[in-house]
């Protein structure tokens, strides 16, 4: 009764704090509109098509004690740095590895402010010295005022680090699946691994153990505590947060030839059951965290968010998916998910 209580507390200031989110984010698209042609469609592009990004990522502001504009600040700003980039190294035609992975050095200094920052576009035929510099200078600001950050820069660098290897490998034709493949399976399977090398590779690609970590570092947790706070993020909630994004991204993946890590399982129906086996743990891991009615939330909100995107019926999966959906708690933010995308509050 009383998480349920807590539960509910934590949903109300989370959806207060959404007009906020979209000022950050019309501060941003302002900001891209002043870009050259070519990087100016592409920054536009990623804000208006994957806003709900920074509004799903924006939950963590309302963890307990945590500064929440603060929090906000540098949330959007690396949410938004991830969405360009992903433009970047997708939507423009070029396929260089040494360009993605110094656009990607981006990611990694916007998390650590005693990084020199260098160029970011040295190896990119676009260029532009404001945009990106100013994101990146803005979550490096923010996180200084994060009291205890530097207990978690091991946590985040190592995060970030699998982030932007993801990125770099999955936007590379032909070879960027096969070496995506190669690099998981040599990274994270030893012996008997729970986890598939697509599911591990899907869980490198969230940023919410990064916003988790930002919320942690207004607490003094112990080291016990962060090395729980990693296990339960990555692989579990981070990888099923991925895999509940291409689920739904199936239909227009298999049009475009695009990669899609639910098409590494056998068919749709071992996809379901991995994802509903990724949750109980996932859910599991949590009870051991610091305030876990919080990352219940999180979990809940997850499958409600994107169980509410109208492309899992027009693709007739819903029916798979109400399996994962199971409790009573995300059916009914399930319910206010599509409520809220009927009125255009979430895309």
């Amino acid at each position: 009764m009383v998480h349920s209580l807590a539960k509910a507390s934590l949903l109300g200031k989370y959806l207060s704090i959404f007009g906020e989110v979209r000022q950050r984010i019309k501060f941003w698209r302002s900001a891209a509109d002043k870009l050259d042609p070519e990087l100016k469609c592409q920054g536009l592009a990623s804000i208006e098509s994957k806003a709900f990004h920074c509004l799903g990522g924006a939950v963590y502001a309302v963890y307990p004690q945590v500064d929440r504009r603060v929090m906000l600040d540098a949330i959007v700003a690396l949410q938004t740095i991830s969405d360009y980039l992903d433009n970047l190294c997708d939507r423009v035609g070029v396929n260089d590895e040494q360009a993605f992975e110094q656009l990607h050095l981006s990611f990694i200094h916007a998390l650590d402010p005693t990084v020199p920052m260098v160029d970011y576009y040295r190896y990119y035929p676009y260029k532009e010295s404001t945009y990106l510099n100013t994101l990146v200078q803005t979550c490096r600001h923010q996180i200084r005022q994060m009291p205890y950050y530097k207990d978690y820069q091991p946590l985040i660098n190592e995060l970030a680090a699998y982030y932007c290897k993801l990125q770099v490998l999955k936007h590379l034709r032909p070879a960027g699946p096969s070496r995506l493949q190669q690099w998981a399976e040599q990274t994270f399977i030893q012996g008997n691994s729970e986890l598939h090398w697509n599911e591990w590779a899907a869980a490198s690609g969230s940023t919410l153990g990064i916003f988790y970590s930002f919320a942690a570092s207004f607490h003094r947790f112990s080291p016990r505590v962060r090395e729980r706070m990693y296990e339960a993020y990555f692989p579990w909630v981070q990888g099923l947060h991925i895999l509940l994004d291409y689920l739904i991204d199936r239909g227009e993946d298999q049009i475009h030839g695009d990669l899609n890590f639910t098409f590494y399982h056998r068919d749709l129906e071992h996809t379901v059951s991995r994802m509903a086996y990724i949750r109980q743990s996932s859910k599991t891991k949590i009870e051991a965290l610091p305030h876990p009615y919080f990352h219940q939330l999180v979990i809940d909100g997850m499958l409600a968010m994107y169980g509410s995107d109208p492309k899992l019926s027009q693709q007739g999966l819903f029916s798979a998916y109400s399996r994962l959906v199971g409790s009573c708690t995300p059916r009914i933010l399930l319910r206010a998910c599509q409520l809220l995308r009927s009125v255009r509050i979430i895309g």
